[in-house]
């Protein structure tokens, strides 16, 4: 962006609802699904380092990816906006796979929240007195923040998403929160720690490459955005 360009102005529905529907829900360009391209490619790239994941299923793969991108969209949206916006912008996606019939998606987002939150507290000790003053800090803001939220009148589970997304900007950086999403796909998949069989280390390291890809993909779009109420 220059320096003396302004930012789009767009809503959080508009904004939302057009990155779902031509990125995510129904990727389409000029005639090519680009969904069913990214799944084909995708999964060449990792069977090319290993070749066991070939026996993944295709359709399989792509039902795991939808999820997967609405999760790491949130992500990059919340590192991008902070946390009030964070909340609407989930409350917003969970009624918008309800109106699409899709409540299944959002379900199975659950899985890779629960890994984002993870990452934010990963390898912290309470025995550690700077690392139990960090956890109880992640903790007690995110009590207090739903709190807040829930007497706003919002939707505690989509309140909760948002906030298992607070405190993560470092453990993404650290690749922690990358690696976690990357093992929930592959033990989805049949290749994970859940799994007597493990994709091996260079298509671990591949899929988490394709993970930081999608999360730079919707950090983009979103740099030159300024959400407004409409």
């Amino acid at each position: 962006m220059g320096l003396f360009n302004k930012k789009q102005e767009s809503s959080l529905e508009a904004f939302c609802r057009a990155f779902y529907e031509r990125n995510i829900m129904n990727p389409v360009i000029e005639g090519i699904d680009s969904g069913a391209v990214f799944v084909e490619v995708g999964k060449k790239y990792l069977v090319e380092v290993d070749p066991k994941l070939s026996s993944i299923d295709d359709k399989k793969l792509a039902a795991e990816v939808i999820p997967l991108r609405f999760e790491l969209f949130a992500l990059a949206w919340i590192h991008q906006f902070g946390d009030r916006l964070a909340v609407a912008q989930s409350v917003f996606t969970k009624n918008y796979l309800h109106e699409k019939g899709r409540d299944a998606i959002w379900d199975n987002m659950e899985f890779y929240n629960q890994a984002i939150t993870r990452s934010s507290t990963l390898g912290r000790k309470t025995t550690n007195g700077f690392d139990r003053a960090y956890l109880m800090k992640v903790n007690q803001t995110r009590m207090d923040q739903f709190d807040f939220y829930i007497g706003e009148g919002y939707d505690p589970t989509a309140v909760a998403r948002a906030l298992n997304r607070l405190f993560t900007k470092d453990a993404w950086k650290k690749d922690i929160t990358a690696e976690l999403l990357m093992f929930v796909v592959y033990d989805h998949l049949g290749f994970g720690p859940n799994n007597d069989v493990w994709a091996n280390e260079e298509a671990q390291f591949r899929l988490k490459g394709v993970i930081h890809g999608l999360y730079n993909g919707a950090a983009e779009a979103m740099e030159d955005i300024k959400i407004v109420d409409k």
